[in-house]
Protein backbone atom coordinates (compact mmCIF):
# COMPACT_ATOMS: atom_id res chain seq x y z
CA UNK A 1 0.00 0.00 0.00
CA UNK A 2 1.35 3.11 -1.19
CA UNK A 3 1.95 5.86 1.68
CA UNK A 4 -0.46 8.75 1.62
CA UNK A 5 2.61 11.42 1.96
CA UNK A 6 4.41 10.19 -0.70
CA UNK A 7 4.17 9.83 -4.34
CA UNK A 8 5.95 6.92 -6.45
CA UNK A 9 7.16 7.77 -9.67
CA UNK A 10 7.96 6.03 -12.93
CA UNK A 11 11.10 5.61 -14.93
CA UNK A 12 14.33 3.89 -15.52
CA UNK A 13 16.81 2.72 -12.93
CA UNK A 14 19.08 4.89 -11.99
CA UNK A 15 21.04 1.71 -11.00
CA UNK A 16 21.61 0.42 -14.69
CA UNK A 17 23.77 3.64 -15.73
CA UNK A 18 27.39 3.42 -14.75
CA UNK A 19 28.37 5.75 -11.45
CA UNK A 20 31.39 7.58 -12.98
CA UNK A 21 28.88 9.03 -15.86
CA UNK A 22 27.19 10.85 -13.01
CA UNK A 23 30.85 12.71 -12.18
CA UNK A 24 31.41 13.60 -15.90
CA UNK A 25 27.76 15.34 -16.12
CA UNK A 26 28.40 16.59 -12.32
CA UNK A 27 32.16 18.51 -13.86
CA UNK A 28 30.09 19.75 -16.78
CA UNK A 29 26.85 21.20 -14.75
CA UNK A 30 29.54 22.30 -11.72
CA UNK A 31 31.57 24.14 -14.52
CA UNK A 32 28.39 25.60 -16.26
CA UNK A 33 26.96 27.20 -12.91
CA UNK A 34 29.67 29.12 -11.27
CA UNK A 35 31.28 32.98 -12.13
CA UNK A 36 31.74 33.80 -15.84
CA UNK A 37 29.75 31.88 -18.77
CA UNK A 38 27.43 30.96 -16.40
CA UNK A 39 24.10 29.22 -16.80
CA UNK A 40 21.46 30.58 -13.74
CA UNK A 41 19.69 27.53 -13.75
CA UNK A 42 22.13 25.07 -13.83
CA UNK A 43 22.90 26.35 -10.00
CA UNK A 44 19.35 24.17 -9.07
CA UNK A 45 20.96 20.85 -10.42
CA UNK A 46 24.67 21.03 -10.11
CA UNK A 47 25.21 18.83 -7.34
CA UNK A 48 23.19 16.44 -8.21
CA UNK A 49 25.06 14.49 -10.49
CA UNK A 50 27.62 14.09 -7.80
CA UNK A 51 24.88 13.19 -4.97
CA UNK A 52 23.53 10.61 -7.02
CA UNK A 53 27.32 9.19 -7.69
CA UNK A 54 27.77 8.76 -4.24
CA UNK A 55 24.78 7.18 -3.30
CA UNK A 56 25.05 4.38 -5.87
CA UNK A 57 29.17 4.02 -4.64
CA UNK A 58 30.89 3.35 -1.78
CA UNK A 59 34.24 2.81 -0.30
CA UNK A 60 37.47 4.89 -0.05
CA UNK A 61 38.33 4.41 -4.11
CA UNK A 62 34.78 5.83 -5.10
CA UNK A 63 35.11 9.16 -2.59
CA UNK A 64 38.89 9.71 -3.61
CA UNK A 65 37.66 9.52 -7.29
CA UNK A 66 34.89 11.94 -6.18
CA UNK A 67 37.15 14.16 -4.44
CA UNK A 68 39.35 14.27 -8.10
CA UNK A 69 36.52 14.78 -10.01
CA UNK A 70 35.31 18.06 -7.93
CA UNK A 71 38.65 19.81 -8.03
CA UNK A 72 38.37 18.98 -11.89
CA UNK A 73 35.38 20.97 -11.89
CA UNK A 74 36.27 23.28 -9.70
CA UNK A 75 39.38 23.89 -11.81
CA UNK A 76 37.33 24.23 -14.56
CA UNK A 77 35.45 26.91 -13.49
CA UNK A 78 38.21 28.99 -12.16
CA UNK A 79 40.13 28.60 -14.71
CA UNK A 80 36.81 30.43 -16.69
CA UNK A 81 38.12 33.72 -14.94
CA UNK A 82 41.97 33.48 -15.66
CA UNK A 83 43.19 36.07 -18.13
CA UNK A 84 46.21 38.04 -18.63
CA UNK A 85 47.80 39.01 -15.95
CA UNK A 86 46.84 36.36 -14.00
CA UNK A 87 48.55 33.48 -13.93
CA UNK A 88 47.74 30.09 -14.54
CA UNK A 89 48.75 28.39 -11.39
CA UNK A 90 46.37 30.42 -9.77
CA UNK A 91 43.82 28.01 -11.12
CA UNK A 92 44.49 25.49 -8.29
CA UNK A 93 45.05 27.70 -5.47
CA UNK A 94 41.92 28.42 -5.57
CA UNK A 95 40.09 24.86 -7.16
CA UNK A 96 41.34 22.83 -4.42
CA UNK A 97 40.81 24.85 -1.05
CA UNK A 98 37.21 24.99 -2.84
CA UNK A 99 36.86 21.88 -3.18
CA UNK A 100 37.90 20.86 0.20
CA UNK A 101 35.12 23.09 1.52
CA UNK A 102 32.60 21.53 -0.57
CA UNK A 103 33.48 17.72 0.09
CA UNK A 104 32.20 17.21 4.05
CA UNK A 105 28.45 18.32 2.67
CA UNK A 106 28.57 15.34 0.15
CA UNK A 107 30.48 13.06 2.11
CA UNK A 108 28.09 13.61 5.39
CA UNK A 109 25.50 13.50 3.27
CA UNK A 110 26.14 10.30 1.81
CA UNK A 111 27.19 8.61 5.04
CA UNK A 112 23.74 9.31 6.87
CA UNK A 113 21.23 9.86 3.60
CA UNK A 114 19.05 7.44 5.29
CA UNK A 115 18.49 8.76 8.70
CA UNK A 116 15.39 11.32 9.24
CA UNK A 117 16.46 14.78 8.48
CA UNK A 118 19.19 13.71 6.71
CA UNK A 119 17.55 15.49 3.60
CA UNK A 120 18.56 19.06 5.12
CA UNK A 121 22.03 18.01 6.28
CA UNK A 122 23.33 19.16 2.92
CA UNK A 123 22.22 22.07 2.90
CA UNK A 124 23.04 22.85 6.48
CA UNK A 125 26.60 22.02 5.88
CA UNK A 126 27.08 23.27 2.45
CA UNK A 127 26.18 26.84 3.84
CA UNK A 128 28.26 26.45 7.18
CA UNK A 129 31.36 25.24 5.00
CA UNK A 130 30.92 28.54 3.03
CA UNK A 131 30.38 30.43 5.70
CA UNK A 132 33.82 29.32 7.70
CA UNK A 133 35.35 30.15 3.71
CA UNK A 134 34.37 33.38 3.57
CA UNK A 135 34.64 34.73 7.38
CA UNK A 136 38.07 33.30 8.20
CA UNK A 137 39.95 32.38 5.08
CA UNK A 138 41.72 34.70 2.52
CA UNK A 139 39.76 32.74 -0.19
CA UNK A 140 36.50 35.11 0.66
CA UNK A 141 33.56 34.11 -1.05
CA UNK A 142 34.64 32.79 -4.55
CA UNK A 143 32.41 29.96 -5.18
CA UNK A 144 29.40 30.78 -2.90
CA UNK A 145 26.28 29.11 -4.84
CA UNK A 146 24.19 31.93 -3.74
CA UNK A 147 26.40 34.15 -6.40
CA UNK A 148 25.07 31.74 -9.13
CA UNK A 149 21.73 34.41 -8.97
CA UNK A 150 23.41 37.77 -9.85
CA UNK A 151 20.85 38.22 -12.43
CA UNK A 152 17.44 37.12 -10.78
CA UNK A 153 16.93 40.83 -9.25
CA UNK A 154 13.45 38.44 -7.18
CA UNK A 155 15.75 36.28 -5.79
CA UNK A 156 18.86 38.43 -4.57
CA UNK A 157 16.52 40.31 -2.48
CA UNK A 158 16.07 37.68 -0.47
CA UNK A 159 19.69 37.88 1.08
CA UNK A 160 18.56 40.91 2.65
CA UNK A 161 17.25 38.38 4.99
CA UNK A 162 19.49 36.15 6.18
CA UNK A 163 22.19 36.65 3.87
CA UNK A 164 23.62 34.57 1.62
CA UNK A 165 23.12 32.14 3.48
CA UNK A 166 18.93 31.80 3.50
CA UNK A 167 19.57 31.79 -0.39
CA UNK A 168 22.75 29.28 -0.74
CA UNK A 169 20.70 27.21 1.78
CA UNK A 170 17.44 26.80 -0.68
CA UNK A 171 19.76 26.15 -3.90
CA UNK A 172 21.01 23.45 -2.37
CA UNK A 173 17.95 21.71 -0.68
CA UNK A 174 16.59 21.97 -4.21
CA UNK A 175 19.71 20.39 -5.11
CA UNK A 176 18.96 17.27 -2.78
CA UNK A 177 15.65 17.08 -3.30
CA UNK A 178 15.85 16.47 -7.17
CA UNK A 179 19.02 13.87 -6.03
CA UNK A 180 16.42 11.87 -3.55
CA UNK A 181 13.88 12.19 -5.86
CA UNK A 182 15.75 10.31 -8.71
CA UNK A 183 17.56 7.95 -6.26
CA UNK A 184 14.49 6.78 -4.26
CA UNK A 185 11.71 7.23 -6.91
CA UNK A 186 9.43 8.95 -4.97
CA UNK A 187 7.96 12.79 -4.44
CA UNK A 188 7.30 13.41 -0.53
CA UNK A 189 6.25 17.15 1.19
CA UNK A 190 10.50 18.04 2.32
CA UNK A 191 11.61 17.19 -1.30
CA UNK A 192 8.82 18.75 -3.83
CA UNK A 193 6.44 21.09 -2.24
CA UNK A 194 8.47 21.92 0.72
CA UNK A 195 11.31 23.76 -1.44
CA UNK A 196 9.17 24.37 -4.05
CA UNK A 197 6.50 26.65 -2.06
CA UNK A 198 10.36 28.66 -0.30
CA UNK A 199 11.47 28.80 -3.65
CA UNK A 200 7.81 30.81 -4.29
CA UNK A 201 8.15 32.86 -1.24
CA UNK A 202 11.08 34.12 -1.80
CA UNK A 203 10.51 34.82 -5.49
CA UNK A 204 6.79 36.95 -4.01
CA UNK A 205 9.07 38.63 -1.59
CA UNK A 206 11.93 39.49 -3.40
CA UNK A 207 9.49 40.93 -6.60
CA UNK A 208 7.18 42.63 -4.14
CA UNK A 209 10.56 44.67 -2.27
CA UNK A 210 12.14 45.40 -5.56
CA UNK A 211 8.65 47.03 -7.05
CA UNK A 212 8.24 48.99 -3.73
CA UNK A 213 11.42 50.34 -4.06
CA UNK A 214 10.24 52.25 -7.03
CA UNK A 215 7.03 53.44 -5.66
CA UNK A 216 7.69 56.21 -3.25
CA UNK A 217 10.52 58.99 -4.44
CA UNK A 218 13.77 59.39 -2.45
CA UNK A 219 16.74 62.41 -2.29
CA UNK A 220 19.73 61.18 -4.35
CA UNK A 221 22.96 62.54 -4.60
CA UNK A 222 24.88 62.95 -7.75
CA UNK A 223 28.37 60.45 -7.73
CA UNK A 224 31.10 59.96 -10.27
CA UNK A 225 33.39 57.03 -10.58
CA UNK A 226 36.87 58.78 -12.67
CA UNK A 227 39.07 55.97 -14.58
CA UNK A 228 42.54 56.17 -14.68
CA UNK A 229 45.21 55.24 -17.66
CA UNK A 230 47.72 53.83 -15.48
CA UNK A 231 47.96 50.33 -16.39
CA UNK A 232 51.01 49.40 -14.10
CA UNK A 233 50.43 46.18 -11.54
CA UNK A 234 53.67 45.81 -10.54
CA UNK A 235 57.17 45.98 -11.72
CA UNK A 236 58.94 47.35 -13.72
CA UNK A 237 57.20 50.95 -12.28
CA UNK A 238 55.87 53.43 -14.23
CA UNK A 239 58.46 56.54 -14.72
CA UNK A 240 58.32 59.85 -13.37
CA UNK A 241 56.67 60.75 -17.01
CA UNK A 242 54.27 58.38 -17.05
CA UNK A 243 53.12 59.01 -13.43
CA UNK A 244 52.53 62.24 -14.32
CA UNK A 245 50.58 62.12 -17.31
CA UNK A 246 48.01 59.88 -15.38
CA UNK A 247 48.13 62.64 -12.82
CA UNK A 248 46.85 64.75 -15.32
CA UNK A 249 44.44 62.86 -16.59
CA UNK A 250 43.14 62.24 -13.40
CA UNK A 251 43.05 65.53 -12.21
CA UNK A 252 41.23 66.95 -15.71
CA UNK A 253 38.49 64.44 -15.73
CA UNK A 254 38.13 64.99 -12.07
CA UNK A 255 37.26 68.36 -12.65
CA UNK A 256 35.16 67.54 -15.26
CA UNK A 257 33.09 64.99 -12.96
CA UNK A 258 32.64 68.01 -11.00
CA UNK A 259 31.75 70.09 -13.40
CA UNK A 260 29.32 67.99 -14.41
CA UNK A 261 27.43 68.06 -10.76
CA UNK A 262 29.05 65.27 -9.00
CA UNK A 263 29.37 65.61 -5.60
CA UNK A 264 30.92 62.62 -4.41
CA UNK A 265 33.84 60.65 -6.81
CA UNK A 266 35.79 58.39 -6.53
CA UNK A 267 39.31 57.07 -8.13
CA UNK A 268 39.90 53.74 -9.35
CA UNK A 269 41.50 50.66 -7.51
CA UNK A 270 46.02 51.82 -8.00
CA UNK A 271 44.57 55.18 -9.92
CA UNK A 272 48.25 55.82 -9.93
CA UNK A 273 51.67 54.35 -8.56
CA UNK A 274 53.29 57.48 -6.24
CA UNK A 275 56.92 56.85 -4.67
CA UNK A 276 57.01 57.59 -0.53
CA UNK A 277 59.62 60.85 -1.19
CA UNK A 278 56.72 62.29 -3.21
CA UNK A 279 53.59 61.28 -1.51
CA UNK A 280 53.49 64.18 0.95
CA UNK A 281 53.60 66.95 -1.80
CA UNK A 282 50.87 64.74 -3.64
CA UNK A 283 48.61 64.80 -0.99
CA UNK A 284 48.56 67.94 -0.69
CA UNK A 285 47.51 68.59 -3.96
CA UNK A 286 44.72 65.94 -3.97
CA UNK A 287 43.78 68.08 -0.56
CA UNK A 288 43.62 71.42 -2.58
CA UNK A 289 41.93 69.49 -5.43
CA UNK A 290 38.78 68.62 -3.27
CA UNK A 291 38.80 72.03 -1.83
CA UNK A 292 38.40 73.98 -5.03
CA UNK A 293 36.00 71.62 -6.32
CA UNK A 294 34.09 71.06 -3.59
CA UNK A 295 33.89 67.77 -3.59
CA UNK A 296 34.43 64.47 -1.60
CA UNK A 297 37.04 62.56 -3.15
CA UNK A 298 38.36 59.28 -2.84
CA UNK A 299 41.39 58.96 -4.22
CA UNK A 300 42.88 55.59 -4.23
CA UNK A 301 46.69 55.31 -5.10
CA UNK A 302 49.66 52.73 -4.73
CA UNK A 303 53.01 53.61 -2.66
CA UNK A 304 55.79 51.40 -2.75
CA UNK A 305 57.73 50.56 0.30
CA UNK A 306 60.20 48.58 -1.54
CA UNK A 307 61.03 47.09 -4.60
CA UNK A 308 63.45 43.84 -4.26
CA UNK A 309 61.31 42.50 -3.08
CA UNK A 310 57.92 44.21 -4.59
CA UNK A 311 56.14 45.19 -1.16
CA UNK A 312 53.51 48.36 -1.04
CA UNK A 313 50.53 50.16 0.26
CA UNK A 314 47.02 49.94 -1.41
CA UNK A 315 45.52 52.63 -0.28
CA UNK A 316 43.02 55.77 -0.63
CA UNK A 317 43.07 59.43 1.06
CA UNK A 318 39.25 59.92 1.92
CA UNK A 319 39.06 63.78 1.56
CA UNK A 320 35.74 66.06 2.12
CA UNK A 321 34.92 69.41 0.80
CA UNK A 322 36.59 71.36 2.71
CA UNK A 323 39.86 69.03 2.19
CA UNK A 324 40.56 67.66 5.13
CA UNK A 325 41.32 63.77 5.25
CA UNK A 326 39.01 62.00 7.35
CA UNK A 327 40.54 58.69 6.87
CA UNK A 328 43.88 57.12 5.38
CA UNK A 329 42.47 53.41 4.87
CA UNK A 330 44.87 50.49 3.68
CA UNK A 331 43.53 47.36 2.14
CA UNK A 332 42.23 45.39 4.36
CA UNK A 333 42.04 42.02 2.53
CA UNK A 334 45.09 41.91 -0.05
CA UNK A 335 44.15 39.36 -2.87
CA UNK A 336 46.27 36.39 -1.99
CA UNK A 337 49.58 36.71 -3.34
CA UNK A 338 48.98 40.57 -3.87
CA UNK A 339 52.43 42.23 -1.63
CA UNK A 340 50.39 44.88 0.02
CA UNK A 341 50.80 45.55 3.22
CA UNK A 342 47.18 44.38 5.28
CA UNK A 343 45.60 47.46 6.83
CA UNK A 344 44.46 46.98 10.21
CA UNK A 345 42.18 50.64 11.00
CA UNK A 346 39.01 50.65 12.35
CA UNK A 347 36.24 51.01 9.78
CA UNK A 348 34.55 55.04 9.51
CA UNK A 349 32.16 56.69 7.93
CA UNK A 350 32.06 60.29 6.63
CA UNK A 351 28.99 62.38 6.97
CA UNK A 352 28.60 64.25 3.77
CA UNK A 353 25.75 66.47 4.11
CA UNK A 354 23.52 64.13 5.90
CA UNK A 355 24.63 60.94 3.66
CA UNK A 356 26.62 58.14 6.26
CA UNK A 357 29.48 57.45 3.62
CA UNK A 358 32.42 55.22 3.66
CA UNK A 359 34.99 53.49 1.63
CA UNK A 360 36.71 50.13 1.23
CA UNK A 361 38.79 48.43 -1.65
CA UNK A 362 37.99 45.88 -4.04
CA UNK A 363 38.61 42.10 -2.81
CA UNK A 364 37.59 43.77 0.50
CA UNK A 365 33.76 43.63 -0.50
CA UNK A 366 34.20 40.12 -1.33
CA UNK A 367 34.04 39.60 2.74
CA UNK A 368 30.25 40.01 4.14
CA UNK A 369 31.69 40.62 7.67
CA UNK A 370 33.62 44.02 6.34
CA UNK A 371 30.64 45.50 4.84
CA UNK A 372 28.81 44.50 8.14
CA UNK A 373 31.17 46.22 9.84
CA UNK A 374 29.52 49.44 7.54
CA UNK A 375 25.95 48.23 7.97
CA UNK A 376 26.73 48.65 11.96
CA UNK A 377 28.04 52.11 11.79
CA UNK A 378 24.96 53.11 9.54
CA UNK A 379 26.71 53.37 6.59
CA UNK A 380 24.38 54.95 3.50
CA UNK A 381 26.83 54.56 0.70
CA UNK A 382 30.23 52.86 0.54
CA UNK A 383 32.85 53.89 -2.06
CA UNK A 384 34.94 50.92 -3.72
CA UNK A 385 37.85 51.63 -5.65
CA UNK A 386 38.78 48.58 -7.44
CA UNK A 387 40.51 47.17 -10.23
CA UNK A 388 39.87 43.75 -11.75
CA UNK A 389 40.90 41.87 -14.69
CA UNK A 390 39.09 40.55 -17.62
CA UNK A 391 38.21 37.03 -16.54
CA UNK A 392 36.20 38.36 -13.74
CA UNK A 393 34.42 41.37 -15.87
CA UNK A 394 31.66 41.84 -14.71
CA UNK A 395 30.97 38.93 -11.94
CA UNK A 396 33.27 41.10 -9.38
CA UNK A 397 30.77 43.77 -9.97
CA UNK A 398 28.36 41.67 -9.63
CA UNK A 399 29.41 40.15 -6.87
CA UNK A 400 29.75 43.61 -5.03
CA UNK A 401 26.00 44.40 -5.15
CA UNK A 402 25.60 41.86 -2.79
CA UNK A 403 26.98 43.65 -0.04
CA UNK A 404 24.48 45.96 -1.03
CA UNK A 405 21.56 44.27 -0.75
CA UNK A 406 22.98 42.53 2.93
CA UNK A 407 23.37 45.51 4.16
CA UNK A 408 21.12 48.06 2.49
CA UNK A 409 23.34 50.63 1.38
CA UNK A 410 24.58 52.01 -2.08
CA UNK A 411 27.70 51.00 -3.62
CA UNK A 412 29.90 53.06 -6.08
CA UNK A 413 32.36 50.54 -7.52
CA UNK A 414 34.98 52.64 -9.49
CA UNK A 415 36.72 49.61 -11.74
CA UNK A 416 39.89 49.65 -13.57
CA UNK A 417 40.16 46.71 -15.90
CA UNK A 418 36.75 45.93 -15.36
CA UNK A 419 32.62 47.25 -15.08
CA UNK A 420 32.55 50.38 -12.85
CA UNK A 421 28.79 50.52 -11.31
CA UNK A 422 26.58 52.46 -9.36
CA UNK A 423 24.74 50.29 -7.33
CA UNK A 424 21.49 51.13 -5.21
CA UNK A 425 20.75 49.29 -1.66
CA UNK A 426 18.50 46.81 -3.73
CA UNK A 427 21.10 45.75 -5.70
CA UNK A 428 20.25 47.93 -8.80
CA UNK A 429 23.25 48.41 -10.85
CA UNK A 430 21.31 51.97 -11.80
CA UNK A 431 25.05 53.36 -14.25
CA UNK A 432 27.27 51.30 -15.62
CA UNK A 433 30.78 51.91 -17.84
CA UNK A 434 33.11 49.46 -18.78
CA UNK A 435 36.89 50.36 -18.43
CA UNK A 436 37.22 47.73 -21.82
CA UNK A 437 34.98 50.22 -23.64
CA UNK A 438 35.77 53.41 -25.70
CA UNK A 439 34.50 55.79 -23.78
CA UNK A 440 35.67 59.16 -21.26
CA UNK A 441 36.56 57.06 -18.28
CA UNK A 442 34.23 59.60 -16.24
CA UNK A 443 30.77 57.54 -15.00
CA UNK A 444 28.23 59.60 -13.56
CA UNK A 445 24.90 58.51 -11.53
CA UNK A 446 22.20 59.35 -8.59
CA UNK A 447 22.45 57.39 -5.72
CA UNK A 448 20.04 57.42 -2.76
CA UNK A 449 21.03 59.71 -0.12
CA UNK A 450 19.85 57.05 2.68
CA UNK A 451 20.22 53.39 2.84
CA UNK A 452 17.79 51.24 4.27
CA UNK A 453 17.51 48.62 6.87
CA UNK A 454 17.39 45.02 6.36
CA UNK A 455 17.13 42.02 8.61
CA UNK A 456 20.36 40.64 7.43
CA UNK A 457 21.52 43.67 9.15
CA UNK A 458 20.04 43.13 12.38
CA UNK A 459 20.22 39.49 12.80
CA UNK A 460 23.50 39.05 11.35
CA UNK A 461 24.54 35.52 10.56
CA UNK A 462 21.71 34.27 12.96
CA UNK A 463 20.69 31.55 10.14
CA UNK A 464 23.85 30.37 9.83
CA UNK A 465 23.96 29.75 13.93
CA UNK A 466 20.74 27.51 13.37
CA UNK A 467 22.15 25.57 10.60
CA UNK A 468 25.55 24.82 13.01
CA UNK A 469 22.51 23.91 16.22
CA UNK A 470 20.75 21.64 13.56
CA UNK A 471 24.23 19.76 12.70
CA UNK A 472 25.18 19.65 16.03
CA UNK A 473 21.98 18.07 17.32
CA UNK A 474 21.57 15.83 14.16
CA UNK A 475 24.98 14.43 15.04
CA UNK A 476 24.05 14.32 18.83
CA UNK A 477 20.80 11.88 18.05
CA UNK A 478 22.58 10.01 15.16
CA UNK A 479 25.16 9.04 17.49
CA UNK A 480 22.54 7.98 20.39
CA UNK A 481 20.89 5.38 17.98
CA UNK A 482 24.39 4.06 16.99
CA UNK A 483 25.25 3.40 20.68
CA UNK A 484 21.13 2.06 20.91
CA UNK A 485 21.43 -0.37 17.55
CA UNK A 486 25.13 -1.68 19.05
CA UNK A 487 24.61 -2.05 22.63
CA UNK A 488 27.54 -3.40 24.99
CA UNK A 489 27.38 -6.18 26.35
CA UNK A 490 28.66 -6.58 30.07
CA UNK A 491 30.08 -9.68 31.54
CA UNK A 492 28.73 -10.87 34.77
Amino acid sequence: MKNSSSTQTQGFSVDKINPLYYLAIGMVTMALTHMTFSIEVMAWVSSVPFLIYLSHTQGWKSRLTFFLALVLAWSFVVTKIISDPIPLVLVFLYSIPISLFHLPGYLVWSKFKNQKFALFLFPVIMVIMEWIQYTFTPLASWGVVAYTMHDNVSLTQTVSLFGMAGLSFLIYWVNVSIANIIIKRKISIPTFQLPLFVLLLFIFFGSIRYDMSKANGIDTVTVAAVGTDSEASGLPLPTKERTEQTRTALFKRTRTAAEGGAKIISWNEAAIFIMPEDEKEWINSIKELASELNITLVASYVSPISQSPLRYENKYQFIDSSGNITLTYLKHQPVPGEPAVQGKSPLKVTDVKGTKVGAAICYDYDFPYLAKGYGELGADMVILPSSDWRGIDPVHTEMAAFRAVEQGHSVLRSTRFGLSAAITPYGEMVSQMSSFDDNDKIMYSQLPTKGVITLFSVIQDSFVYLCIGFLLSFMAIASQSKNKSNPTTKDD
